[in-house]
């Protein structure tokens, strides 16, 4: 019989929920490959809170403390991650920490700049589902991954990508919206190409360090 993982994660707007689910499942399920145990995980469940960010994270980790693991999604906004990990991830987990019954086992998951960078993780990828002959330089997209996270606004770089791709597109013909490759990207992209990005290792280490916890993994 094997063991079950239930992971919950909670996000900064809906459309990070389309992305990162399928990112964080991808993320349990390849490093639970080094486990000596048989693991069954479920979908990650997307779950919220109103309120400030401290007490939100609390709320969370008490209201759902029957998960095993909780992710907790953060932009950094800037090229590091420093402030956002000092000024409310630390803060907030460290309340989390003090306070009973609740899910101890936190993992912060913090794109630098925005989740949208991790979009950018795969740039063949992105224009074969923008469906374009197109270059990346046509598009003006980054052409090594590790600038990818000194874009300010990956978002806004995508969006204008969309607009070069698809201008010469008929009228009649539905046009891409960024909303629209959230899903199939996260469902296509591959760990080993977002593992060229700092701030997807990091998450990912800090995933490692949850099945420790929780005996599913060795040190």
């Amino acid at each position: 019989m094997s063991n079950i993982l239930q992971v919950a994660f909670t996000t900064e707007g809906s459309t990070d929920i389309r992305f990162l689910g399928n990112i964080i499942e991808k993320t349990f399920v390849e490093l639970l490959f080094e486990s000596n145990t048989e693991i069954e995980i479920h979908s990650p469940v997307p779950v919220f809170e109103k309120g400030p960010f401290q007490e939100k994270i609390q709320r969370i980790a008490k209201k759902y403390n029957y998960f095993h693991v909780i992710c907790v999604h953060c932009d950094s906004d800037s090229p590091t991650d420093a402030e956002v990990l000092n000024d409310k991830i630390s803060p907030a987990f460290s309340l989390v920490a003090d306070t009973e019954d609740c899910c101890q086992n936190m993992v912060a998951i913090i794109p630098v700049q925005m989740t949208e960078a991790w979009m950018l993780a795969d740039i063949e990828l992105l224009l074969n589902e923008i469906n374009t002959t197109k270059s990346r330089n046509d598009l003006n997209l980054p052409t090594r991954v590790r600038n990818v996270e000194s874009i300010s606004d990956p978002k806004e770089r995508i969006e204008k990508a969309l607009i070069l791709a698809q201008r010469d597109v008929s009228r009649r013909r539905k046009k891409l919206k960024i909303s629209d490759l959230y899903s199939p990207i996260s469902q296509k992209v591959d760990i080993q190409s977002l593992e060229l990005l700092p701030s997807y290792l990091r998450f990912k280490e800090s995933v490692r360090e949850s099945l420790v916890k929780l005996n599913y993994l060795n040190t």
